[in-house]
């Protein structure tokens, strides 16, 4: 009678387990092979995001067969080969110069016209109940609100968006942006000549914080830039990947194939171009995709690259210099987003040349002596060591 009971309990497990193998054999099935379109979408994102990283490549290789992966990267191989050829051409845009630095009570009755992206009444609002708080001792209008611990103000831009900094002796503007699972920011930087590659201290040996390379290149405001070897996630920067042109000089060779030249010449406008552009550059690194070129939006949707925290740099006609960073890997907050929503947002506040830079946990916005945004390194407040930046020097530089 025991025998038949113990039989009978063992029975149950088995068919238990079985069913569960069973039912897990089918979800596996489904997630990998089914063409229903919501779970063919976020396949392709899983797959794209997994292997648009040095380190993580096995969440995608360790569970999904080489020929599914293949298919999908197809996607992104597609992408790169429509680029080819690509480069920017600037006479085809106006590029005008604004008298940018001047105290408020010159600079106000052009305020507008500088700063074309404020929404006028909430940003009245905002000066007639804060009067006594927007000038600095120069009498320059500056409103910092950056700080993660801040809360926020209540001026927004003309599409809607959070106004978190004026900064009118630097000329420049700092905006909260948000979509669906994502969160960054935006610097709207007014003066392009004082944009450049600021690097490490011991650049080609050991890269640094964000915080320190602005610091060692008087800087007021600065974003990661290059991609760099990084073995297992544990790389000190020091190893960059692909060109680096500095103030002129050259100091690392470009790696060209689909990858993408960026930077700035000596008219301060920012070039986009492959391995057959012959710009010369003033400052300079190399990365991909493309996000905009000549005013032509280049990527929609993932575009093979998935969703990861990202930093791109941009220009507008009028030449400013837009860098945007968006936070991942940190769900509940931001996941972090596609090429095609950078490409979007790039698009939303005026730029006509625009390129994706080195991103995932490099991703980092520094402004007025703080990192201003979330990375996803393990270092959650400086972020990890990285070569080099593009940064805005400060005026006394």
């Amino acid at each position: 009678m025991i025998n038949n009971m113990n039989n009978s309990k063992r029975f149950k497990i088995i068919k238990r387990i079985l069913v569960l193998l069973m039912t897990l054999i089918i979800l596996y099935s489904v997630a990998v092979f089914s063409n229903i379109a919501f779970i063919a979408k976020w396949r392709t994102i899983y797959i794209e995001t997994a292997m648009s990283t040095m380190d993580h490549q096995w969440l995608a290789t360790n569970f999904i067969p080489e020929s599914v992966i293949e298919k999908v990267l197809l996607e992104r191989s597609g992408q790169e080969n429509f680029q080819n050829g690509l480069e920017s051409d600037w006479t085809i845009f106006p590029f005008s110069k604004n008298d940018l630095y001047e105290p408020w009570d010159k600079a106000e009755k052009n305020f507008y016209k500088i700063y074309s992206e404020i929404d006028e009444q909430s940003f009245e609002e905002y000066i007639e109940a804060n009067a006594d708080e927007v000038l600095n001792e120069n009498r320059f209008l500056v409103i910092d609100k950056t700080s993660l611990q801040e809360k926020d103000i209540n001026i927004k831009t003309i599409h809607g968006d959070q106004v978190l900094a004026i900064d009118t002796e630097n000329a420049l503007s700092i905006i909260k942006i948000e979509g669906d699972g994502y969160v960054g920011r935006l610097a709207i930087i007014k003066d392009p000549s004082r944009v450049g590659v600021g690097l490490s201290e011991s650049f080609g040996e050991k890269g640094a914080i964000i915080a320190d390379i602005a610091q060692y290149n008087q800087a007021i405001l600065a974003v990661n830039a290059s991609g760099f070897y990084d073995p297992s996630g544990h790389g000190n920067g020091g190893m960059v990947f692909g060109l680096v042109v500095s103030e002129g000089k050259t100091l690392n060779d470009a790696l060209n194939g689909t990858n993408k030249k960026v930077g700035f010449d000596s008219q301060n406008k920012l070039k986009i171009g492959g391995e057959e552009s012959s710009f010369s550059f003033r400052d300079a690194v190399e990365f991909k995709p493309a996000l905009i070129i000549n005013g032509e939006v280049l990527v929609t949707g993932s575009a093979g690259w998935g969703i990861q925290p990202r930093t791109a740099i941009g220009q507008t006609p009028n030449g400013e210099v837009l860098l945007l960073i968006i936070d991942g890997r940190m769900p509940g907050y931001s996941v972090g987003c596609t090429v095609g929503e950078l490409a979007q947002i790039m698009e939303r506040y005026g730029a006509v040349q625009a390129c994706n830079l080195d991103g995932g946990s490099s991703s980092i916005l520094y402004y007025n002596g703080q990192e201003i945004s979330k990375p996803s390194a393990a270092n959650k407040i400086n972020g990890r060591n990285i070569p080099n930046g593009f940064v805005l020097y400060s005026r006394e530089n």
